[in-house]
């Protein structure tokens, strides 16, 4: 009975990534017939060196859908995996039509007599995304609430214990929209195998997470085999080493292969290219804010005396710089030159004593130097708006680790330094899961900045500026970011 239950948890994720391929082929179809009948109901305003007959359109039509579905396939969009993230999803899906858009019109080069309008094409490749996208995102609610009731779980054992840092157990849990039933809880124990071994036997496990990055190397290995050899899902929270082993490029010197650990993507064209979309979202960012300058402003003399802006020394990048933002402490508490002074650093260093948080960084509750205007500043975020200048001067990056005052950073160990090699951000994911987390473990924020230098992309950034807008102006405190 309990073997029955595996295949169909099984069976039932199975079916949904067998329903995405005529959802897609559908989409595509659609997409393709109102791509022609749109360029019929303008063919008055253009010219038409063709004639635009609906068989051959059709005949041509049913033979590029497949070849596409075959793209969709090689990258990726129908594996097994059926609570995969959507947003890499989506951009699967707007390269894989970009190629077969780009085949279409090399067959359209040597034969006019093929798609014999451009605007056809072109109509086709946007509508095709925008239907392909709504196709999938209504299959996955669906699947949301069938597997929120309960349905086409997959069984997972949970390895935690002593040097897990990572409360993914709760989260895991509480969100069966991820998929997993947790069947176990374990720790690491002399008995932990054999565990594994009788949830195994009683077919109630399917998928092992090692939630612990203190686990040693052995017993990671035992692990691995363990799932290699009875064909279970096997993955691992990373310790900070392992994170970094995504960034690797192989090489040979005379035959003799060696392995190169790389900073970050970031190296090279990356940079270009962050920089590029740093101006670009910076200067649309100020200019969407610029009214909100003079209002602030005054509410903040009307609260209290003192500048208006708080600008004070900061380090991104291996280097000191000026940083910004709306004054939201009152002037003779706040730390820095031309404002508290010694008063303001000698209560700061006894405020630290009673830290929310431990670590290099502290954080403080109920903090009294802060202004009744500026708890609102802080609250939403709107104090942060003068950072975009400092993006703008190239101090800063819209997304990247936290810049930290200089006592703070002369504290970090050594392995926690390399979040300045790159600029720090106005936004991240430790700033974005700091927004449901509070009191985020500073050993878990590193990890999340070095997890970002690891496996930075253009697509991350997006990503982590909409969800972090989405969460300002939306979401008053999310109960979970990821």
């Amino acid at each position: 009975m309990e073997y029955a239950i595996i295949i169909w948890m099984k069976r039932a994720e199975l079916v949904f990534n067998i329903a995405s391929i005529p959802v897609d082929i559908i989409s595509l179809l659609f997409a393709g017939l109102v791509s022609f009948y749109f360029r019929l109901q303008i063919a008055g305003r253009l010219p038409i060196l063709f004639s635009l007959d609906l068989n051959a359109y059709l005949r041509d039509l049913f033979i590029s859908v497949p070849i596409m579905i075959g793209i969709f396939a090689l990258a990726g969009l129908y594996n097994l995996k059926g609570t995969r993230k959507f947003s890499p999803e989506f951009l699967k899906v707007l390269i894989s039509i970009s190629i077969s858009l780009l085949l279409v019109i090399i067959i359209f080069f040597f034969n006019q007599r093929t798609f014999p309008s451009r605007l056809i094409i072109l109509t086709a490749w946007a509508l095709g995304i925008i239907f392909v996208v709504m196709g999938r995102y209504i299959l996955r609610k669906v699947q949301v609430l069938y597997l929120s009731r309960g349905y086409g779980l997959r069984n997972l054992a949970i390895i935690d214990g002593p040097g897990s840092e990572l409360n993914l157990i709760d989260e895991i849990k509480n969100n069966k929209h991820l998929g997993y039933r947790v069947v176990a809880v374990l720790e690491n124990s002399s008995e932990m195998l054999e565990q594994l071994h009788e949830l195994y036997n009683k077919n109630q496990l399917e998928e092992i997470l090692q939630a612990n990055p203190a686990l040693s190397q052995d017993i990671n290995l035992e692990l691995v085999q363990f799932a290699r050899n009875r064909g279970l899902y096997f993955s691992f929270v990373p310790n900070l080493f392992e994170v970094q082993r995504n960034v690797v490029e192989t090489e040979t010197i005379n035959g003799i292969p060696y392995i190169s650990l790389k900073n970050t993507p970031l190296e090279g064209w990356g940079r270009v290219v962050k920089r590029i979309f740093d101006i670009i979202a910076a200067s649309v960012c100020l200019i969407l804010t610029s009214p909100l300058f003079l209002v602030i402003s005054i509410l903040i003399k009307l609260d209290s005396s003192g500048r208006i802006l708080y600008a004070a020394p900061r380090v991104g990048s291996d280097r000191e710089f000026t940083f910004y933002k709306f004054r939201t402490m009152y002037s003779h508490l706040s730390v820095g030159e031309g404002y508290g002074g010694q008063e303001a650093q000698r209560l700061r260093e006894q405020m630290k004593k009673n830290s929310m948080r431990q670590g290099p960084i502290p954080k403080f509750k109920d903090d009294p130097r802060i202004t009744a205007v500026g708890k609102f500043l802080r609250r939403t975020k709107l104090d942060e708006i003068p950072q975009f200048l400092n993006v703008l001067k190239g101090d800063m990056s819209m997304v990247g680790p936290r810049a930290h005052v200089l006592d703070e950073v002369q504290r970090y160990r050594d392995k926690y330094r390399r979040v300045f090699t790159i600029k720090p951000g106005i936004f991240g994911l430790a700033q974005l899961s700091q927004i449901s987390r509070p009191e985020l473990p500073f050993e878990e924020e590193m990890r999340l900045n070095i997890f970002y230098i690891d496996n930075w992309s253009l697509w991350i950034d997006i990503g982590i500026l909409g969800k972090s807008f989405y969460y300002l102006f939306f979401v008053e405190k999310p109960k979970e970011i990821f």
